[in-house]
């Protein structure tokens, strides 16, 4: 029979909850390393364990290290490359917000058909907007 995880669990060694993400966006982020969605508690877990153990700052799900933003830019463009849905729809989000909604249009679509349900609501804003779409 199935339990649901409560209190400090451990993922593979990870602290980890795999309970279900929050429907609020604020209270979990996507990594830039793995484009994986972790709760902020699960972070603040990790913050935690490597306080403690005096380690480098590292991704609580994947471990490989923190480091300046321009790692970011370089993961997260390496996982839009690779297709990752996640990271598709993140940076479509980012185009839309800088105004390219054709872009926009383009790495929402591929996320949608990818199956992330964040993009498809962004392709419905575009369509009724008109935005970044072909008007008829």
């Amino acid at each position: 029979n199935f339990v649901q995880a409560t209190g400090k669990q451990f993922f593979r060694g990870r602290p980890i909850c795999c309970l279900p993400l929050p429907l609020d966006k604020q209270k979990s982020s996507m990594t830039s390393c793995c484009s994986k969605l972790i709760c902020r508690g699960c972070y603040h877990a990790n913050e935690i364990r490597v306080m403690e153990a005096s380690l480098n700052p590292s991704c609580p799900f994947c471990r490989a290290s923190s480091s300046e933003k321009g790692d970011f830019d370089k993961y997260f463009m390496k996982r839009v490359e690779a297709n990752d849905p996640l990271a598709l729809c993140q940076w479509g989000l980012k185009q839309y917000e800088k105004g390219d909604f054709t872009s926009s249009f383009e790495y929402c679509s591929k996320a949608a058909e990818l199956g992330v349900i964040e993009a498809h609501f962004k392709l419905s804003l575009l369509y009724n907007l008109g935005e970044g779409v072909e008007k008829d």
